[in-house]
């Protein structure tokens, strides 16, 4: 029997994944079977079984890499100095990424997956884990821009990097909802505003500090 090459079985997982996308973005997690996905892929059960025991599993896989390319992107965003910079390249890169026909259909997917993590425990783990590292990296960035004195010491670090990850996943549910949905529009508010409050919080704490100088008694 002649020997399945690493490329063979890595364009053969690709192929079940692929199909499992178009099943769970068009059906949902709990209407789609393992069934479905045979079809989709147009193999054999067996072929489908060698690589995944059941559809958990795919859920898993296609988690995890979406996650992994998230963190991806958030990491490269941060690389860049100026916290001013990172963040026009962090939604960029976000409003690229939902420009992409595969990408939405992943999303939808995530959206299933957020209603099912309500009542099962495993898929909110899932869940819960592809927004702590998000929410690591940038709670950590924002903590040291503030202790470059880049940003205002009054910011709560975890809160700010959890309203940009909200604005993301509001885009998300949005797009889901109504394709009309301007997604370069949103992007383009939703960097405008976070700017805007980072610069008033900054203003507001630059003041209080003057004033308290002024008024601190000379000795």
């Amino acid at each position: 029997m002649p020997k399945v090459s690493e490329a063979h079985r890595c364009n053969r997982k690709r192929q079940i994944l692929d199909a499992a996308i178009e099943c769970f973005a068009r059906q949902g997690f709990q209407r789609t079977t393992i069934e479905d996905i045979i079809r989709e892929s147009d193999l054999s059960a067996g072929a489908i079984y060698s690589y995944f025991q059941n559809k958990e599993e795919i859920i898993e896989t296609l988690a995890d890499e979406r996650h992994q390319r998230e963190e991806r992107l958030i990491e490269e965003a941060l690389r860049h100095g100026e916290w001013s910079q990172s963040l026009r390249i962090l939604f960029k890169s976000f409003y690229e990424s939902m420009a992409e026909s595969n990408q939405r259909k992943e999303r939808r997917l995530g959206i299933h997956l957020w209603s099912e993590a309500l009542s099962n425990p495993r898929i909110l783990k899932m869940v819960r884990r592809g927004i702590n590292q998000p929410l690591k990296l940038l709670s950590d960035a924002i903590a040291r821009e503030q202790s470059n004195g880049q940003l205002p010491a009054t910011l709560n670090p975890d809160a700010t990097a959890r309203i940009l990850i909200a604005l993301f996943h509001g885009l998300i549910l949005q797009q889901a909802w109504d394709e009309r949905t301007d997604v370069a529009a949103f992007v383009k508010t939703a960097q405008a505003m976070v700017a805007a409050y980072l610069s008033s919080t900054a203003t507001a704490h630059t003041a209080k500090t003057r004033k308290l100088a002024a008024v601190e008694p000379v000795r």
